[in-house]
């Protein structure tokens, strides 16, 4: 029991379809060219670019560390390399996220478009919902073999704070508009993440396992761990 790892586990088709991956690439990309149109300012186009380094950057070194075990990865029914899933990860699941985490942020803090805020955002949820559970309701297939199998606590995670420590310093040095517009689009990212892994649980697709991680790249004795 002791030597023995927790999972994050990913099933059906979200863990190696990525049709919808490369969606939420191209609206991310369509926001940035929008805004940088629309605004005449590059903001967007810095945390794309940071977002696609850093976020790709951590898959590849969950897949090099063996830490997440993605074998299936199909677009449009191809079977694509690893090279071209990774960024297409990063954006999807990395970029995405800030970039709509900050559009949304940077209507609600105009007055005069706060409204349209909470449209984009209604309109975002019902999106993911229609996303997550566009291919029904699954039963999680526990101890089997699945799209993605991660560990919770890599010996990686103790990095995470010297990772982060450059936007805690920037938050901290930064002026006060900045950092309300930097702390309202954490929270916009936290809440589209909740929602985000809320609809991926119900749809069966997201599930915890307790097991051990074979130095052949096996598992054994996996089992599923009760959520609420």
């Amino acid at each position: 029991m002791i030597l023995e790892s927790v999972f994050i586990v990913r099933g059906g088709f979200w863990g190696e379809e990525y049709e919808f991956k490369l969606l939420f690439a191209i609206v991310a990309i369509s926001i940035t060219i929008f805004d940088w149109k629309w605004k005449d300012r590059k903001d967007y186009f810095w945390v794309f670019l940071t977002g696609a380094i850093f976020w790709t950057s951590v898959e590849l070194m969950l897949h090099l560390t063996g830490v997440r075990d993605m074998p299936n990865r199909y677009l449009f029914g191809m079977e694509i390399p690893i090279w071209l899933s990774i960024p297409m990860q990063g954006l999807s699941e990395g970029v995405s996220v800030g970039i709509m985490g900050l559009f949304i942020t940077d209507l609600f803090l105009d007055r005069e478009m706060r409204k349209y805020s909470i449209i984009t955002l209604t309109f975002v949820i019902a999106g993911m919902a229609l996303v997550m559970f566009s291919h029904g309701i699954y039963t999680p297939n526990v101890g089997g073999e699945v799209p993605s199998r991660r560990e919770v606590f890599p010996l990686w995670s103790l990095l995470i704070p010297i990772l982060v420590s450059p936007a805690i310093y920037w938050f901290i040095k930064t002026d006060n508009e900045s950092r309300k517009r930097g702390l309202s689009m954490f929270i916009t990212m936290f809440i589209l993440g909740c929602i985000w892994y809320l609809f991926y649980w119900l749809s069966g697709q997201r599930w915890v396992e307790m097991g051990t991680k074979n130095p052949d790249g096996t598992y054994s004795n996996l089992r599923g761990v009760p959520t609420p």
